[in-house]
């Protein structure tokens, strides 16, 4: 296993298990939680990959995702149940709307309501709730103070778990490329020149041919 992808399932293990706890399971094995770790991760890969693909086949000029999109990644999933194909909606001539209403009903649903509430973001019936401590956060920022002495974010930018980093061209010293575009340029174009002179040596000139030769 590669490590990005060891670190993203390590990232989904504990909503996992939220989600398990407030479906009633209290206990599970660990290759059973890696194993629903790995499923949703390619559930997720395949949902993004497939968004990616309508955009790219719907709008290629400006391929990033639009709603309509991300609907039909939704239907190619499967996250849109029951749910008619298009032919038949165009036979019926009507909008089959039972899908997204299904899923847009889940997110005020108890089910979504439970997983809040184990995963800490609501509170529990008799608990006394703090009115600074309302907005509860997630475990990745919680676990990214504990483990940062000052608790900034800089010590996370340009990684997975951070934001993004700001790009500045990279300078090389004392090198006869001033930064590594200008050295990738040099680069490639040594190799154009150096394909062309051996297509020249391979190729003898055709008064040296086999015809042209006296033998």
């Amino acid at each position: 296993m590669s490590g990005p992808q060891t670190l993203h399932n390590a990232l989904l293990r504990p909503p996992i298990i939220q989600i398990l706890r407030a479906a009633g399971f209290h206990s599970t094995r660990p290759s059973v939680l890696d194993t629903l770790a790995d499923i949703t991760g390619r559930y997720l890969l395949l949902l993004g990959s497939a968004a990616a693909e309508h955009a790219a086949n719907s709008h290629p000029d400006d391929p990033a995702p639009t709603l309509a999109d991300i609907m039909l990644a939704l239907e190619d999933v499967g996250a849109l149940q029951p749910q008619m194909k298009g032919f038949e909606e165009d036979w019926r001539q009507e909008e089959d709307m039972r899908g997204i209403d299904a899923l847009l009903s889940w997110f005020p649903g108890l089910v979504n309501r439970e997983i809040q509430r184990i995963a800490g973001f609501i509170p529990t019936e008799g608990d006394v709730v703090d009115a600074d401590l309302a907005e509860k956060e997630d475990f990745l920022t919680a676990m990214k103070k504990k483990h940062s002495k000052t608790g900034e974010e800089s010590r996370y930018a340009g990684t997975v778990i951070g934001k993004d980093a700001e790009e500045h061209p990279v300078i090389i010293e004392g090198g006869a490329a001033a930064s590594i575009g200008e050295w990738a340029s040099q680069i490639k174009s040594q190799v154009i020149y150096a394909e062309s002179v051996s297509s020249a040596i391979s190729s003898p000139p055709s008064s040296l041919s086999d015809e042209g030769m006296d033998i």
